[in-house]
């Protein structure tokens, strides 16, 4: 992920401007800074996830079908089967 830039000289004298003290205004600003310090998402970093999700997607969509079709194939295995033993058992 990509760095946000934070202006904190900026964001200090803002919160100085609206009534608070050099203390609670730095202490305000590096801990905000330290919360957005890079856990930002950015847009690319979100496409990049849209695309990883869809390929997952894709490739769960196609074990299932290779699952779904195992399990047909193997029914009707199991039913020829029994229908020859059947069969033969018959007088």
């Amino acid at each position: 992920m990509s760095m946000l830039a934070f202006d904190t000289h900026k964001a200090v004298k803002a919160l100085k401007d609206a009534g608070f003290d050099d203390s609670k205004a730095e202490a305000v600003v590096a801990t905000v800074g330290d919360a957005i310090g890079g856990d930002i998402a950015t847009k690319a970093d979100i496409a990049e996830l849209q695309a990883t999700t869809k390929a997952d997607i894709a490739e769960l969509r196609a074990e299932i079908y290779r699952l779904v079709l195992t399990a047909v194939v193997s029914i009707i295995g199991l039913t020829t089967g029994l229908t020859v033993a059947l069969v033969k058992l018959l007088p």
